[in-house]
């Protein structure tokens, strides 16, 4: 289990803030990097209709009879079907993964058409931050030190549109220092 204190939480619990306007209402959700606390689904259970939260390291129970969870290596192949989700949350996951030109093929494989990823990522400027930040134990060093790769917003539009994804919003918060974006299949 992961290293997990009140500033990740507080963090975490801001970026759903941002994020739930662009989250359409009675959705079918699958959270990519749910994580053993999904957060992300518990705080947006008004918008759900049902949902999935998909990681290496998952709960062992639900949270709410309209939620379940896969574990599964986000590496790999989603083992789900195409076409199922409304919306796809890749909320502070990009950064850890090694094969996100994949993993993005396979988000827009099984969103729905007309269907939305939200992604927030730190952006490139935030890397010495967040890791003087992890040095003190400030916020988790595991999630820190296991980022694989720091985008620039242009890396992230490039990649999207590759996969054939409509940008619907582009924009830095938290002084720059991290990137929200919604896209539409």
């Amino acid at each position: 289990m992961r290293d997990f204190n009140k500033i990740d939480f507080f963090i975490q619990n801001k970026r759903i803030k941002l994020i739930e306007k662009y989250v359409p209402s009675n959705s079918y959700i699958l959270d990519v990097g749910c994580g053993y606390y999904p957060q992300n689904l518990i705080n947006l259970q008004a918008k759900i209709s049902k949902a999935v939260g998909i990681d290496k390291d998952i709960p062992d129970t639900s949270f709410a009879p309209n939620i379940r969870f896969i574990k599964a290596d986000q590496q790999a192949q989603i083992p789900l079907p195409d076409n199922e989700f409304d919306c796809i949350l890749l909320l502070a996951v990009l950064e850890h993964l090694e094969n996100t030109t994949e993993i993005i093929a396979e988000c827009y494989r099984i969103l729905k058409p007309g269907g939305r990823l939200i992604i927030t990522i730190p952006t490139n400027y935030s890397q010495p931050i967040l890791l003087k930040l992890a040095y003190f134990g400030l916020i988790s060093k595991e999630e820190i030190f296991d980022h694989k790769h720091y985008f620039r917003k242009a890396e992230i539009d490039q990649l999207m549109q590759q996969n054939k994804f409509k940008k619907i919003v582009s924009r830095s918060y938290n002084l720059g220092l991290n990137a929200l974006f919604v896209f539409e299949k």
